[in-house]
């Protein structure tokens, strides 16, 4: 056996050998880490759009939706204060009515009925009941996602109107002024409009990784 057949038989061998089999220990480390990486950021996305679907948006959605489907309010007299409508007296007091005519909030039209005095504090205890539930959804879910300038400010109005509406009693037949009159007004449609849509977008996003996988 010559020089050149030790050189291509035994030594070359024993030097790429370990050279080959660092490298492929090299790249498989590499792609195992980046698997891991992508699986990480994967799992990151879909856990934070689970939570800001589950615990905002959704619930969020739907108590907008409900307080847009039973909200109602009585007719004004002035700028200022509530009328009766069970008499053509404006000077009546409202609380001594036992028929009161309201006025209920569709999204296209406003229609009114006659209804009683204590059907109305019924309906007046559950508008409220929404209102604190949809106030305790912002408040306590509100520093965990991510909201657009549009959005937030939106929600600050919705808020300072909550607000408003618990002082002056909106909604009760013994409330006496105009809820416009504090300077501010009902925003739900509105905001319901944007919830919307940020429900649609968040829900695609989360479909879409679902779809596709971690290691596409």
């Amino acid at each position: 056996m010559d020089i050149s057949d030790i050189w291509t038989t035994i030594i070359i061998p024993l030097l790429i050998g370990p050279l080959f089999i660092y490298f492929k220990s090299v790249y498989d480390n590499y792609t195992q880490n980046k698997r891991e990486h992508n699986l990480l950021v994967y799992n990151t996305k879909i856990d934070y759009l689970s939570k800001v679907l589950t615990n905002f948006y959704w619930p969020l959605y739907l108590k907008l939706l409900c307080i847009q489907q039973l909200n109602y309010n009585i007719p004004i007299k002035n700028d200022y204060e509530y009328k009766s409508d069970d008499s053509c007296d404006e000077n009546s007091e409202l609380e001594n009515n036992e028929n009161i005519i309201i006025n209920i909030n569709n999204k296209n039209k406003s229609t009114s009925i006659i209804l009683d005095s204590n059907t109305i504090h019924l309906m007046e205890l559950n508008i409220n009941k929404l209102f604190k539930e949809t106030i305790d959804i912002i408040e306590n879910n509100i520093y965990n996602i991510r909201l657009s300038n549009y959005l937030n400010k939106h929600i600050v109005k919705f808020i300072k109107f909550c607000k408003i509406r618990q002082i002056i009693h909106e909604g009760s037949i013994e409330k006496k002024y105009n809820i416009k009159y504090f300077g501010t007004k009902d925003n739900t449609s509105k905001l319901l409009n944007i919830i919307e849509y940020e429900l649609n977008k968040y829900k695609k996003q989360y479909n879409t990784l679902l779809e596709i996988g971690p290691f596409n």
